[in-house]
This record gives structure tokens, C-alpha cells and sequence, in this order.
């Protein structure tokens, strides 16, 4: 053997094994360090994602790493604070989602984030054709983040993540919210949570909107049905188009005003 060789075999053997890093057990000092360096991997980051979802000053760090995957920022998306969310919308992942918007709306590049073209004779695809691309940890940023029609379109995607995820754009207005009320597709899940939200359920046509909609849970419609005028309720009692049970609750309270205002 020659001397090279020998002295190759002899480094191998005294070489120093890497231990696995303890993400778990670091001092907050190291995990910094380890948010700081953009070289750090996205399999760690997704670790630390998941080990201190809890912790606000380490999740707001890790949410500016560059090699931050989807999975992990949809994760922590789904699971942190409210102060969390919004504090995601105010970073540079909402250059990200912003610029995803206008691909999906236009089709193509954002002037300053490249300079591709799309290929002669190709089509332009469109929001929807551009959604069904996506991944679900994508669709689900796009859905806390991305504009009016982009919600308009994943409000009624079949998954559920992906659809309640819209109630939680910061951007989402009180008209999109009588809108998807007033919706006869819409699912259960999406009309319990805007029934359940005290401040959006202050508008009256948004209270009324759920009780008018069939798919309402019954639960979630009928205490609306109190909050009914005479001439609602009237209408209610008569009307094909919502349950038995609000049907019940408003000829009941329309009886029991009409005894009281000795009608």
C-alpha cells in the first residue's frame, strides 16, 4: 500500500463523528444562532417548527429563514397565536404569497421576480387551473394570505384546512363573509365558524344570512332566529328553504310577540 493510502486509512479511522443535533435541548443562545445562518436546512427548521410552535420570539425568527419549507410554515400557520398569523402576513412571506397571487392571477412572472416568458403558443393559465397545481400547505398559505378572489375560489375547497383557512386572511372583509353565509354550497364547517365569530355575527344581515341558509347547523341558526323582525320571521315560518327547526323557533316567537302585544 502505497504511503497515501495508508495515511487515508489512517484519517477515516480517527475521524470525529458528527453527533445528531438535539434541536429539542438547545439553549435559546443556539437556536438563534441556528435561525440566523441561512444555510440552515430545512429538515432542521421544520424540526424547530414543530418543537416550539409555542413559542412566539423563536417562531418569529423562524419564519423569516429562507429555506423555511411550505409544510413547516403551513404548520405553524395552522397551529400558532393569532399574534403569530398576523405577524407571518407583516414579513417577507407575504412578498411570497403576494407574488404567488399574481401568478396565479396573471399567469406569469412578477415584473422583479424574474424574467422568464411564458412559451409562444402556450395559454395563460388561469386562478383555478393555477390552484389545482398547488400543493395543500400552498393552497393554505395562499388562503390566509392571498387576495379576494383567490379566497373566493378556496373557501370552497373540498379540505377542510384549505377552506377554514380563509376565515383567517387578515384581509377578508364583512361582504365576503354575508357572502359565503348567504351560500347554498358552502360547507357546514365554514357556517358554524362564522356563526360562532361574535364580531362578524354583530352585522345583522350576516345573522340573518345563516339563518336563512339551510345548510346552517341548527344549532348555530336557530338563537339567531330571536334576533329576527316581525316581518322575518313571518316570512321564516312560511319558508321551504330552511329547516323545520327555525321554521318551529320563529312561529313560536311570533306567537308568543303577538300574546304579548295582545294581537
Amino acid at each position: 500500500m502505497d504511503p497515501l493510502s495508508v495515511w487515508r486509512m489512517i484519517a477515516s479511522r480517527h475521524r470525529r463523528k458528527l453527533i445528531p443535533l438535539d434541536v429539542e435541548h438547545c439553549s435559546p443562545l443556539a437556536l438563534r444562532q441556528i435561525l440566523l445562518n441561512v444555510r440552515t436546512p430545512a429538515y432542521i427548521l421544520d424540526r424547530i417548527a414543530h418543537a416550539f410552535c409555542d413559542d412566539e420570539d423563536i417562531l418569529r425568527d423562524l419564519v423569516r429563514c429562507p429555506n423555511l419549507s411550505e409544510e413547516a410554515l403551513a404548520f405553524i400557520a395552522l397551529a400558532a397565536s393569532e399574534e403569530i398569523k398576523q405577524f407571518i402576513t407583516g414579513t417577507r412571506v407575504m412578498d411570497l404569497v403576494v407574488m404567488d397571487d399574481a401568478l396565479v392571477t396573471t399567469g406569469g412572472p412578477v415584473a422583479g421576480h424574474g424574467k422568464a416568458k411564458p412559451e409562444e403558443g402556450k395559454k395563460k393559465l388561469n386562478l383555478t387551473q393555477q390552484v389545482q397545481k398547488m400543493s395543500v400547505p400552498k393552497k393554505i398559505r395562499l388562503a390566509m394570505m392571498g387576495g379576494k378572489e383567490a379566497r373566493g375560489l378556496l373557501i370552497r375547497e373540498s379540505n377542510k384546512q384549505v377552506s377554514t383557512a380563509v376565515l383567517n386572511n387578515a384581509r377578508i372583509t364583512e361582504g365576503e363573509i354575508e357572502a359565503f353565509a348567504q351560500s347554498k354550497n358552502m360547507g357546514e364547517d365554514i357556517l358554524r365558524i362564522i356563526g360562532n365569530n361574535s364580531e362578524w355575527c354583530k352585522k345583522q344581515s350576516i345573522a340573518t344570512a345563516l339563518v336563512n341558509n339551510a345548510k346552517t347547523p341548527v344549532g348555530i341558526a336557530v338563537p339567531f332566529v330571536n334576533r329576527m323582525n316581525d316581518k322575518d320571521l313571518a316570512m321564516l315560518e312560511k319558508s321551504k328553504n330552511v329547516s323545520e327547526a327555525v321554521r318551529a323557533a320563529a312561529r313560536g316567537l311570533l306567537t308568543k310577540r303577538k300574546k304579548k302585544s295582545g294581537g
